[in-house]
């Protein structure tokens, strides 16, 4: 055997004793994990090895000014930060403790309170409500007389009670009182709270039955809503940062972040005022909020008691009915053998969201100042993948690779329906997919013909031609399968894009014909054309904005809200006449039409 023989030999048999080395850990320091999620945000769709984004190049995507966030492990709060600005006005920078409104948040953390007067015996969860209420009365009915409405139906929203929530009121605005709102009465914006379905039955949410039951606290308790909620859940639990008291005091209104629209402009006054407090009113910060979701953790588990028992706690976030997946105050939800509990919330110009799993010390909550919450989603999956949480992430999808120039063969447009079209394109070696009124996203292959894209849970498959048919693009989302065929380039414009290039008359000609031919098509609903007729007001598209809300009032002529819309738009245009005949026509489909009779009043023409 020769020396470099030997040798080998034995570097081979000392490296059986020595282990593979291995890459090295990483950093779990907080701020080394914070770092990660805030450069990690996902999309709902996983593709292996597609690139993570960064929190701040998403808040710009999204158009949404600020972010803040906070994250349980072990029981604890392990950190806690805030990104981007309060208000895009002023630019003033998301604290940890910049105060953000809560939405429907408010209201497990209000069911808490509720069910420590149980604890205390001043109130019962199974005995109708109307015994402990004295300030009004929830009329009875048909559907009361067989079952009464209790508390733990006004909790587990199956009290069979109308409303599902509320827009708030603008500042300036007369603010209602409660009984105000529960009857439907001026200054109220929204309908009377009644029983329509036999209560117990089934889960229907109803943020008009929690606002029953901030009244039933307040008749019970003799005190305002907020003193009940500060001395029974946020002073206990140290929620120093929040409040339900509404409107919000100057002296907390100077840490609240600013409400902002879908589009990034502000919401005027800043804010909505919530007198619905249960149901919308807290404003918080993810902090206080992560130590209420923290505490009902510790009492499910025995092993804190500063608010609810541990009997309690289970009522919060067992499902009432089996049929649904809420209990009093939280809803629950399963991913393979873990279960997680929470709430989303939702105000004007607001989005939130708190999740914590059952059994585990970990969760989290977020908090944007925006009507677009879509970053919210993508900030829990980076903290889901970096804390490791058991179930809460789908699987990755593996893609495949695809020759270019079959890739190159898909590229065209694919007639989606009467009114949209997807426009596929071949880019640098990948494919891209531009829905109508959608952003161009890229398709990623499955297979050589099945695609998928990262933003949502929609799978692509395209089938050449055959004698007779086109080829075409099969998309499936969810239950809704489409076949979408392809059609010459040269093809007849949809009427959106007639829109887009001022021809006005053509597209509502076009228009007209679907309705006449396929009147129950999603082009020509009520509700498409009034969304998309705001779309062409916010970008100054007047002329044509007033003639989609026209056209929704001439196909939808008892509809009061197309004729609010069509008001909106002509008062747009500096057109006072015809903005004041519309605000009047909607105003005698619906005398409760309480921005048509604003906008009179603002337009110095009340209400005849």
């Amino acid at each position: 055997m020769n020396l470099a023989h030997l040798l080998l030999t034995l570097l081979l048999s000392l490296s059986l004793l020595i282990p593979f080395a291995r890459p090295a850990a990483q950093d779990a320091t907080p701020e080394a994990r914070r770092a990660r999620v805030e450069r990690g945000l996902l999309p709902p769709v996983l593709v292996r090895g597609a690139p993570a984004w960064s929190i701040e190049e998403r808040l710009r995507h999204h158009k949404a000014p600020g972010v803040s966030v906070a994250v349980i492990k072990d029981f604890k709060v392990e950190w806690a930060k805030g990104y981007g600005f309060k208000d895009a006005g002023t630019r003033e920078p998301v604290t940890e403790r910049t105060l953000f409104q809560a939405g429907s948040i408010s209201k497990p953390v209000a069911a808490s309170a509720a069910l420590k007067k149980v604890e205390q015996g001043r109130l019962a969860l199974e005995e109708d409500v109307n015994l402990k209420l004295t300030s009004w009365k929830l009329p009875d009915n048909d559907f009361t007389a067989k079952r009464k409405v209790t508390l733990a139906n006004l909790l587990s929203h199956t009290a069979g009670l109308t409303v599902h929530g509320f827009p708030g009121y603008a500042a300036g605005e007369k603010i209602p009182t409660v009984p105000q709102i529960l009857d439907g009465a001026p200054p109220a914006n929204t309908a009377p709270v009644r029983v329509d379905l036999e209560p117990g039955t089934r889960f229907r949410y109803s943020g008009g039955g929690t606002t029953v039951a901030q009244l039933l606290l307040t008749d019970a308790e003799r005190k305002p809503f907020p003193d009940i909620m500060r001395e029974t859940v946020l002073a206990p639990l140290g929620m120093d940062d929040s409040t339900y008291e509404q409107p919000l005091p100057a002296a907390r209104a100077r840490h609240a972040a600013a409400g902002h629209k879908a589009d990034g402009g502000g919401v005027p006054g800043k804010f909505h005022v919530y007198p619905e407090m249960a149901a919308a009113g807290l404003w918080t910060t993810p902090t206080d909020l992560a130590r209420f979701g923290i505490e009902v953790q510790l009492s499910l588990q025995g092993k804190s008691n500063k608010v609810l028992s541990k009997a309690s706690a289970e009522r919060m976030v067992t499902p009432y009915l089996p049929s649904s997946d809420v209990g009093l105050g939280f809803f629950s939800e399963e991913r393979g053998q873990n279960v997680y509990f929470g709430h989303n919330g939702a105000d004007e110009g607001f989005r939130a969201q708190l999740l914590v799993h059952r059994e585990k010390g970990y969760g989290a909550v977020v908090m944007v100042n925006s009507d677009n919450g879509q970053i919210i989603g993508e900030i829990f999956r980076a903290i889901a993948r970096e804390y490791g949480w058991d179930g809460y992430l789908p699987p990755e999808v593996e893609t495949v690779s695809v020759a270019p120039e079959r890739l190159g063969s898909y590229a065209g447009r694919y007639l989606v329906n009467p009114d949209r079209v997807l426009k596929v394109t071949f880019e640098g070696g990948r494919l891209f997919a531009e829905p109508t009124q959608g952003s161009k996203v890229e398709l990623f292959p499955v297979s050589e013909t099945a695609f998928v894209r990262q933003d949502a849970y929609i799978r692509a498959t395209f089938v050449p031609a055959t004698e007779g048919q086109p080829a075409k693009v099969t998309l499936v989302g969810g239950n809704n399968t489409t076949d979408a065929p392809r059609v010459a380039a040269d093809a007849t414009p949809i009427p959106y894009e007639l829109l887009q290039a001022g021809k006005v008359d053509e597209a509502v000609a076009a228009y007209r014909r679907i309705k006449k031919e396929q009147p129950d098509n999603v082009a020509v609903s009520e509700q498409r054309l009034n969304t998309l007729g705001y779309e062409l007001l916010r970008a100054k598209k007047t002329r044509e904005a007033v003639a989609v809300f026209a056209l929704n009032a001439e196909l939808y002529p008892q509809s009061f809200n197309v004729y609010d819309s069509l008001g909106e738009a002509y008062a747009e245009g500096g057109d006072k006449g015809l903005a004041v005949k519309n605000y009047r026509r909607s105003l005698e489909l619906n005398p409760k039409n309480d921005n048509a009779a604003r906008m009179l009043k603002k337009l110095g023409e009340e209400k005849k």
